[in-house]
């Protein structure tokens, strides 16, 4: 059923370099269909495994609120907030109405798209590197902590690198393809604007792309690759416009948390870029290889190209009145990472190989090697154990470095600290009918304890929330408008749970002033819980 792929560098090297030797899939893992399956298949695994646990954090929460609203309610919103995540949220909407809206449902875009993802690396890999690269490109790629964690996140982090790995598989075959070039740059142009429409900040990687294309105007005449990118890259522009210009006018809101990059932190965001600076060395060593290797520099350049221009283009637009430059935003970088540290690996595993069978026997016995090189009957199986043993083993080892970070990745409060679910869940375990909630606002308004607390509270458990006079919906918003004169919205509720942030033994700590007086005023505290950073107060109504 399945057939042994002989996989061999597509693109020429450097003039008189040396290629890497020829190694079939089974010297790696023997890969079914494809080199893409194993790589697809460990992205799957790694982002599905336990994707429910960790509690969904702020940014999920406001997920969950845009895409649950209805079509003509999530538009009124986009007018006013996150205009930029508006494709993202209108997927999320769809896809809710199908398959609900548990945690697990809500990140299985994300883990689909990294599954995908996994799989176009590998793809574009060997494009040009050859088979090893491309499969060891595809399983580093899904070994990256942060691709794990994007991967069960409900954002658009993850279907963003999807995009991206697609218009960059794209752009490659549209570069080598000798007949009729359209499609390829029909689809490149499609991706490019699904990168951008999913997060804007993504439309930097035609920059890295672009230098893909010159260093390939050397070989092609320019009448074939030049204009088909111009075009492609102008039409994906050009479609984005909307949301370019809705995304600066709500700039000022949306990012202004974010600093201005130093010029040091080019160097010192990859760790988080990356998920965790053990990575990154590995990484960066591997893609060092890369470079170095006879075998894979000429291709190497590209793909340097197609990691550093972007990151580049990023930092220096964050120079200007908005910055851009945060990790999550910049995940989109990470294939070509991975692209020239599949490379790495299978070229040093090809010197290895060649070090061990390049071994002279004495007295010309032996026969040649593939190299040319006479080598013992012994040395030349030791040569093919070695191939078949070696890129494996480097995997194995990038596996045992990140185990501890995917381990961490798992925990119920890898996203935030804050436990909303235990809160929600001491009090739903004494939910009364007729109770209210106050959930702590004012400066902790941007943590959505509100929207946290609804979401993970049962739907029969409906409390009503004391000091809002005008919920997020209605204002086409994430946060709800407050009372002016808190005692005016005091109602006859018995039962009133306050949610603070923190673990103050004075319930009202993070009230107003005018709140807490109105709230002593009627009630007073009957017990205080304490959940992961959370405190959970439960006010009854005086006699």
């Amino acid at each position: 059923m399945f057939r042994r792929l002989r996989l061999s560098p597509d693109v020429p090297t450097a003039a008189g370099a040396p290629s890497l030797p020829r190694v079939r899939p089974a010297a790696l893992l023997w890969a079914p269909p494809g080199l893409w399956f194993w790589p697809a298949l460990l992205a799957c695994v790694l982002g599905g495994y336990h994707a429910g646990r960790p509690e969904l954090w702020r940014d999920e929460i406001a997920t969950w609120s845009a895409a649950t609203r209805s079509p003509g309610e999530l538009l009124d919103m986009l007018h006013n907030v996150d205009a930029v995540s508006g494709a993202y949220y209108f997927t999320m909407h769809y896809w809710i109405a199908l398959f609900g809206d548990s945690p697990v449902s809500l990140r299985a875009p994300s883990v689909l798209a990294v599954t995908g993802a996994a799989a176009l690396v590998a793809l574009s890999t060997k494009k040009l590197f050859g088979g090893p690269a491309g499969l060891s490109a595809g399983l580093l790629f899904a070994m990256v902590p942060a691709v794990s964690r994007y991967a069960q996140e409900a954002r658009s982090y993850a279907l963003v690198v999807l995009a991206v790995t697609a218009a960059t598989w794209f752009l490659l075959r549209a570069l080598e393809e000798s007949g009729r070039v359209w499609p390829w740059w029909c689809g490149y142009a499609v991706c490019v604007l699904l990168a951008g429409a999913f997060h804007l900040v993504a439309v930097a990687i035609l920059a890295g792309h672009a230098g893909t294309v010159a260093v390939r105007l050397r070989r092609r005449t320019w009448k074939r690759a030049l204009p088909g990118y111009c075009l492609a890259a102008t039409a994906a522009a050009a479609g984005l416009l909307p949301i370019v210009l809705a995304g600066q006018r709500q700039a000022s809101r949306q990012i202004s948390w974010i600093p201005t990059p130093k010029p040091i932190d080019l160097l010192h965001s990859l760790p988080s870029v990356f998920g965790t600076e053990d990575i990154e060395r590995v990484l960066l060593a591997a893609a060092v290889v890369a470079c170095l290797h006879r075998a894979t520099r000429a291709a190497s350049l590209q793909v340097v190209l197609l990691a550093v221009l972007p990151l580049l283009a990023v930092w220096f637009l964050s120079q200007g009145s908005s910055s851009y430059w945060t990790e999550r935003y910049l995940l989109f970088t990470v294939p070509a990472w991975t692209m020239l540290a599949g490379a790495g690996i299978a070229a040093l595993a090809g010197s290895a190989v060649r070090m061990r069978a390049g071994k002279r026997v004495p007295d010309g016995k032996g026969e040649p090697d593939g190299s040319g090189v006479r080598a013992s009957g012994g040395v030349r199986l030791a040569g093919t154990l070695l191939r078949r043993a070696l890129c494996p083993a480097l995997l194995i080892a990038v596996g045992v470095i990140v185990l501890p970070s995917q381990s961490s990745l798992r925990a119920v409060t890898a996203h935030d600290p804050r436990d909303l679910k235990g809160t929600a869940e001491l009090l739903a375990a004494d939910y009364r009918p007729g109770d209210a909630i106050v959930p702590s606002r004012g400066g902790a308004s941007y943590l959505m304890l509100d929207l946290g607390m609804r979401y993970y509270l049962p739907h029969s458990d409906r409390l009503r929330d004391v000091f809002v006079q005008t919920d997020a919906v209605r204002l086409n918003d994430f946060f709800a408008l407050e009372c002016p004169v808190p005692v005016d919205c005091l109602g006859s509720d018995p039962r009133v749970w306050v949610v603070a942030v923190g673990e103050s033994p004075d319930p009202y700590a993070d009230l107003s002033p005018a709140q807490a007086e109105a709230l002593k005023s009627r009630y007073t505290p009957v017990r205080t819980s304490h959940a992961g950073g959370l405190t959970l107060t439960l006010l009854a109504r005086g006699q």
